[in-house]
């Protein structure tokens, strides 16, 4: 985790959190002046939870809202994304309290919404997001979409957001999708019946070559696609001329096509992005790895 020193030094549970994090070097950390002292956790909270139900609680104490001008932005992000490390182990009432209460003071200054919104999804939904957490995401978006005094301009992307994440909200329903086969022929995705594996990738893509690898490889799991019990697609969204092409080889038992429009459907954060979907047509879990997708569809086919 790419926290700045005098952030780990500052707040005690961050510096527990760190020890769970892979080894970097001092140059790989960039140092950020922090917006305001972050609150410390009590010596009498021993615990892991209670530390971190005491700074869901207070990590904005210290923070001056008075002001109706901007932030520096990327010192916002560094603290934003402090304040969401303890989420993880805080109980989730409090902590959706500790996001309404944040939502409530920054309602009126729409400088420090914009600022927010953009610290929200560097923490919880970008590509350098540490966790991903839709549920606290989605009140941000929600409370800058309603915003009137935004332009639609603003709102347009996070407004496409919400529809992706709202569209794939694990135990939810799966949307339907079309496609086309690499023979031109059209097809499309109907989320019930069977227990379903879908790959979003690219064929170009290194990862996704290797996921191809392992799902072929794995003897439990691909014995279970061959006795119909698992259903594999592997879809490329947003294909480029010539895509038919780049997917010769890939298993006969398996669904292969691109979609011009899925990656306006659903929420693809990875490539590749793994969706397991149950017999019931709902998402049993989403934006996963190829490892943590055979695993699930595994165990739900041998129950």
């Amino acid at each position: 985790m790419k926290y700045s020193v005098k952030s780990i030094i500052t707040t005690s549970l961050i510096a527990m959190a760190a020890a769970f994090a892979p080894a970097e070097s001092m140059a790989d950390v960039i140092t950020i002046e922090p917006l305001f002292e972050y609150p410390v956790a009590p010596e009498e909270l021993k615990s892991l939870p209670e530390k971190s139900d005491y700074l869901v609680q207070h990590f904005w104490d210290n923070m001056d809202f008075r002001s109706n001008g901007a932030v520096d932005q990327n010192a916002l992000n560094d603290a934003f994304k402090i304040y969401t490390v303890p989420f993880q182990w805080a109980q989730k009432e409090l902590v959706l309290k500790s996001v309404d209460n944040l939502l409530e003071q920054i309602a009126k200054k729409p400088t420090l919404q914009i600022q927010f919104m953009k610290a929200a999804e560097e923490a919880l939904y970008g590509p350098r997001a540490e966790i991903w957490i839709d549920e606290i995401y989605v009140k941000f978006l929600e409370n800058f979409i309603k915003n009137k005094k935004m332009s639609a301009i603003r709102k347009k992307r996070y407004q496409e957001q919400l529809k992706q994440i709202r569209n794939s909200t694990v135990g939810n329903i799966a949307p339907s999708f079309t496609f086309s086969t690499p023979t031109g022929n059209p097809g499309k995705f109907e989320p019930i019946g069977v227990l379903t594996v879908i790959e979003f990738g690219d064929p170009d893509c290194d990862d996704c070559r290797h996921s191809k690898l392992k799902m072929e490889t794995d003897v439990t799991f691909s014995s279970l696609v061959d006795k119909g019990l698992i259903n594999v697609l592997f879809i490329v969204p947003d294909p480029v001329e010539g895509w038919q092409t780049k997917l010769t080889g890939y298993p006969s038992n398996w669904v292969i096509g691109a979609s011009d429009d899925v990656s306006d459907i659903y929420d693809l954060r990875l490539s590749p992005s793994f969706y397991v979907m149950g017999k019931d047509g709902k998402i049993m879990a989403k934006n996963i790895n190829v490892k943590e997708a055979m695993a699930i569809a595994v165990d739900a086919a041998n129950k």
